[in-house]
């Protein structure tokens, strides 16, 4: 359920966001990814200049994987969070936000 949550607030995020702007965080998180997260731990943390807060290694894959849908809906992020895509769209658009 935190990927469902985590894909719905990223979804909420680029809503609102210029094209150029969410290339920018999808990349960022890309290349921050190449070294690796550690999705299994919750405590871990990482920091991106592009976007305020802390994030865990599962809150980044799934903003890279909602920013990927928008940049390049054929690339593959390594991860299959499909299933938990689909369940945030019904989420999101039941909450009446519409889905960018």
């Amino acid at each position: 359920m935190d990927a469902v949550m985590y894909l719905a607030g990223a979804m909420r995020t680029f809503r609102g966001m210029p094209a150029e702007e969410v290339r920018k965080v999808t990349f960022e998180i890309a290349m921050l990814g190449m070294k690796g997260f550690d999705v299994n731990d919750p405590a871990r943390k990482y920091r991106l200049r592009s976007l305020p807060g802390e994030f865990s290694g599962l809150h980044l894959v799934c903003i890279l994987d909602a920013g990927m849908k928008l940049v390049d809906p054929t690339a593959d992020t390594g991860f299959d969070l499909s299933k938990e895509y689909e369940e945030a769209k019904a989420l999101f658009g039941a909450a009446g936000d519409g889905l960018p």
